[in-house]
């Protein structure tokens, strides 16, 4: 494979093609089921699609580097696709791969919350850091109320004060990279509230703790290397680099490999190293 020939993959499955982008809501549904995660509106660098992209059928887009813009045709597209299966649950926005928010199916989510968002811990994985006073109010304001917008969080559980933007800016951040809260919205960039996953989809959650962490490990990198087509070690380690320790990645991206279901492209060179794919 050609980075040329890796560029093609990618418009074709990413569908980043006017004659290929998403028709209406179910078609981006299906899209993101088929990703398991992308970018919302973020272009990105690592090989994950940006959401975005795919549904105004192009490789790049500079009007969505910034925060969407209202009365956009391709921003009602995907209002109405949250709209459409917010009460459903597929999908949903998590903030554990950096400050940029990734859809992620539910399939993906419950390997997530299996690894780094439930009480269930092992070894070397289990790094928690204890809450701060405001994230702690935080999450009890939500585990009561079930859901909230950020306004509703500033108002009830911080003190008046100038800086208390930042702070809460800051300890929203870090209860999100830790998946003890995702953002979910009813059909409007305006309408983003904050919620425990836990109220979100209790069943789910309830799943995925009965999932094997190693095995939920294993999936995730081969969703990223499928959906990436080609990849390399360290785009792997920049994407989870939250979530899987780089010795264990190291590990279990080894065992893949020797097992055949990664293999090394014999041509295609990604950040200096030969590529990796999915047999």
């Amino acid at each position: 494979m050609t980075h040329r020939d890796l560029a093609q993959k990618r418009v074709e499955l990413w569908r980043l093609r006017p004659d290929l982008a998403p028709n209406d809501e179910k078609e981006i549904r299906e899209f993101i089921k088929l990703a398991g995660f992308c970018y919302t509106y973020h272009i990105p660098k690592d090989a994950i699609p940006s959401l975005i992209q795919t549904i105004s059928g192009t490789v790049t887009s500079n009007t969505w580097n910034t925060y969407p813009q209202q009365n956009d045709p391709y921003q009602e597209m995907l209002n109405e696709t949250f709209r459409t299966y917010h009460k459903q649950k597929l999908f949903v926005e998590v903030g554990v791969f950096g400050k940029h928010p990734v859809i992620v199916y539910r399939d993906v989510f419950a390997r997530l919350y299996r690894i780094i968002g439930s009480d269930v811990r092992g070894g070397y994985l289990s790094r928690r850091k204890r809450n701060t006073q405001l994230e702690n109010a935080i999450l009890s304001f939500l585990q009561d109320k079930g859901a909230a917008t950020r306004k509703e969080l500033r108002l009830s559980v911080t003190k008046p004060r100038k800086k208390d933007g930042n702070e809460l800016s800051k300890a929203l951040d870090s209860l999100a990279r830790q998946l003890k809260i995702i953002r979910i919205r009813q059909g409007n960039v305006i309408d983003l509230q904050w919620i425990t996953p836990e109220h979100w989809n209790p069943q789910l959650c309830e799943e995925a703790v009965t999932l094997d962490r190693d095995e939920a490990i294993e999936f995730l990198i081969l969703r990223f290397v499928k959906t990436a087509i080609a990849t390399s070690r360290k785009a792997l380690k920049r994407f989870f680099k939250h979530i899987i320790p780089s010795e264990f990645l190291d590990l279990t991206l080894n065992s893949l490999i020797q097992r055949g279901l990664v293999v090394v492209d014999p041509e295609l060179i990604i950040d200096g190293k030969r590529a990796l794919k999915t047999r």
